[in-house]
């Protein structure tokens, strides 16, 4: 009888310990990646809002990610976009949106007639775990 006790608790053992072992190997650690950057148009004017769309997959629930859009650099070095917001990601493909206003005046506000890039960075936890670059032009 002991023997028998002995025998299925060492099964039990090795049936958890592989447990442990397979199932973050098939599956892993909760990650995401942004898959695309666009906007609805590749050319905007001063005061327009541009409508800005991230595609992210994510292989796991992600609680604490943090999504920043930064770039469209003026003539003083100044980010004119510049936002950051909380995107709890659950597994699979989504789409967030993000609406930008351009200045009133473009050519007040230190952007001249040209292309211009902005960096979409998913940060989880406080760390990049992806990041990618869009251009769009601007006029007056």
């Amino acid at each position: 009888m002991r023997r028998d006790i002995l025998i299925l608790i060492v099964v039990v053992v090795i049936i958890a310990a592989a447990v442990l072992v397979v199932v973050p190997l098939l599956f892993g650690p909760a990650s995401a990646e942004i898959t695309s950057v666009s906007t609805d148009r590749d050319l905007y004017h001063s005061n327009e809002v541009m409508h800005i769309m991230i595609g992210v997959n994510a292989a796991g629930n992600l609680e604490n990610t943090t999504m920043s859009i930064s770039g469209i650099v003026d003539s003083h070095g100044n980010n004119r976009l510049s936002h950051e917001m909380a995107v709890p990601l659950s597994p699979g493909p989504a789409v967030l949106t993000y609406d930008y206003q351009l200045p009133p005046c473009s050519h007040c506000a230190g952007l001249d007639p040209g292309p211009y890039e902005f960096n979409v960075t998913l940060l989880h936890d406080g760390i990049e775990i992806s990041r990618m670059a869009h251009s769009v032009d601007i006029e007056q």
